[in-house]
């Protein structure tokens, strides 16, 4: 199991107010890479991906349509992404990039309630700090 979370300091401000025994078991690390994301960034990156699972095409469409990374995570929060294959997802995460997953951290912190809610912050802020380091390389 991982035990790390990479948190921007927004976001350990987050975590440090969650129950002690929420809390406990982690070990928090400082995220400090950023990208600005563009329109146009967005839009390539969403034309590269290749989904299998039927349904998600028009999840897809619907995230072609966004105009703000916060209409990009209300449209992925009315999904139900649990039976989506691990490939599928990733391909989406990318797509959506690191904005967007910024601020479902951030919603999930601000909600956990147990130890599993915060699981589910640890994989977004791996893929999250995974992104920001390609992301940094290419368009830096």
């Amino acid at each position: 199991m991982m035990n790390f979370l990479q948190l921007t300091e927004d976001e350990k401000a987050l975590f440090a107010s969650l129950p002690a025994g929420v809390r406990e078991g982690w070990e928090v690390h400082t995220e400090e890479r950023t990208f600005t994301d563009t329109k146009e960034h967005f839009a390539t990156r969403l034309s590269f991906v290749r989904l299998h699972d039927p349904k998600l095409h028009v999840f897809k469409e619907q995230l072609e349509k966004a105009k703000s990374p916060e209409e990009a995570v209300a449209i992925a929060g009315e999904m139900d992404l649990s039976q989506v294959k691990q490939a599928d997802l990733a391909e989406l995460f990318f797509a959506m990039g690191p904005g967007p997953l910024s601020l479902l951290i951030s919603k999930l912190l601000k909600t956990a309630k147990e130890d599993t809610d915060v699981q589910a912050v640890a994989a977004l802020s791996l893929i999250r700090g995974s992104l920001l380091k390609s992301l940094s390389v290419h368009f830096s």
